[in-house]
C-alpha cells in the first residue's frame, strides 16, 4: 500500500520593488512549491510588479506602503501577523528576488521555527535580466562559513520579524537548522535594477538606518564606478563558467559577500566555492 505524505499548508509573504522582471517567475515558483496563500506588500513600484502580482489567484492580499524607508522589519511583520490569522502550518517570508526550494521539507520539524541556511547566489550574466540564462549559481554551503540564514515559523500572535527576514525577536521558541529548504538568489540582475538596488541606501538613511553593501554600491553609483564594476562582474563571471581560476574568485563574488568572507577566501585559496546549475541541482562542478 503507498501512504501519500501529509501536504502542509503553507502561507508566503512578498515585498517588492519594481521587480517585474522577475516576479511573475518568482510567484510561479513559489506556488509550485506548494504555497497556497500569499500576502503581498508593494513598497510605491513605478513598474508592473503590483500588476502581475495580482494577476495570482493565491495572492490574497496586496498592501501598499507608499514611504520611502526601507522599514522591512515593520512591513514584513505586519504581513506575518495578518498570515498568523489564516492558520498555516508554516509561515515563509521571501523577497522578491529569491525562489525557494524544498518548502514540503518543513512537515518534518516539530519546531516552532527553521533557520534555513543554504543559498545558491546567481551573478549576472549580462546587462539584460533573462531567467534561462541566469541558470549558473556559486555555492558555498559545502565551506566552514556562515550564510545569511532565512526563517520559516509557525504561527505566532506577536511575531516580530527581524530586518531581511534572518530571524524572529522571539528569545523562548524552538528552533531547528536545515539545509533542506533553500533558495536560489538573484541579487543583482541587470544594471538597470542595480542602480535601482543602490538608492537603498538613501531609503536606509532616511530612517538612520545603513547596510555596508548598499552603500558601497551608491558610493560606486554617485562616482560613476557602477557601470565598469557591472561590466567587469560579468566577464569575470563568464570566464569562470568558461575556464575557472581561483585568482577570478574576489572580482566574482565581491558584490555581494561580506569582508569576513573574502578575507576567508585569501586565506585558504584551497577552499573554493562550487559552481552549479538549476535546476539540475545534481550538477554542481569545483571552481577549482
Amino acid at each position: 500500500m503507498i501512504i501519500t505524505k501529509p501536504k502542509i499548508q503553507i502561507v508566503a509573504t512578498i515585498l517588492a520593488k519594481n521587480e517585474e522582471d522577475i516576479i511573475g517567475q518568482m510567484i510561479e515558483h513559489t506556488i509550485s512549491q506548494g504555497v497556497s496563500q500569499i500576502i503581498f506588500t508593494d513598497n510605491a513600484s513605478t513598474d508592473r510588479t503590483k500588476e502581475i502580482a495580482a494577476s495570482y489567484p493565491e495572492v490574497v492580499e496586496i498592501i501598499d506602503e507608499p514611504e520611502n524607508d526601507h522599514d522591512q522589519t515593520k512591513w514584513v511583520t505586519h504581513m506575518a501577523r495578518l498570515a498568523c490569522k489564516l492558520n498555516p502550518d508554516w509561515i515563509v517570508h521571501l523577497d522578491a528576488d529569491e525562489l525557494w526550494c524544498g518548502l514540503q521539507n518543513l512537515r518534518r520539524f516539530d519546531t516552532s521555527v527553521v533557520r534555513c541556511e543554504r543559498m545558491y547566489l546567481h551573478p549576472p550574466i549580462s546587462w539584460e535580466f533573462d531567467f534561462l540564462k541566469s541558470k549558473h549559481y556559486v555555492d558555498f554551503d559545502h565551506l566552514p562559513i556562515p550564510q545569511e540564514c532565512k526563517i520559516a515559523h509557525r504561527p505566532m500572535e506577536d511575531v516580530v520579524i527581524t530586518h531581511g527576514n534572518h530571524g524572529i525577536s522571539e528569545p523562548d521558541v524552538s528552533y531547528a537548522i536545515t539545509t533542506e529548504v533553500y533558495r536560489h538568489h538573484y541579487p543583482i540582475r541587470s544594471y538597470n535594477q542595480w542602480e535601482r538596488k543602490c538608492l537603498g541606501h538613501e531609503a536606509l538613511q532616511r530612517r538612520g538606518s545603513s547596510c555596508v553593501r548598499w552603500e558601497n554600491w551608491y558610493n560606486d553609483m554617485t562616482n560613476d564606478r557602477l557601470g565598469k564594476r557591472f561590466t567587469r562582474l560579468i566577464r569575470v563571471w563568464k570566464q569562470m563558467l568558461e575556464d575557472p581560476q581561483p585568482e577570478l574568485l574576489h572580482d566574482l563574488i565581491e558584490f555581494w559577500v561580506t569582508e569576513e568572507m573574502l578575507e576567508f577566501f585569501k586565506n585558504n585559496t584551497s577552499m573554493m566555492p562550487r559552481i552549479g546549475e538549476w535546476p539540475k541541482h545534481e550538477k554542481q562542478d569545483s571552481l577549482n
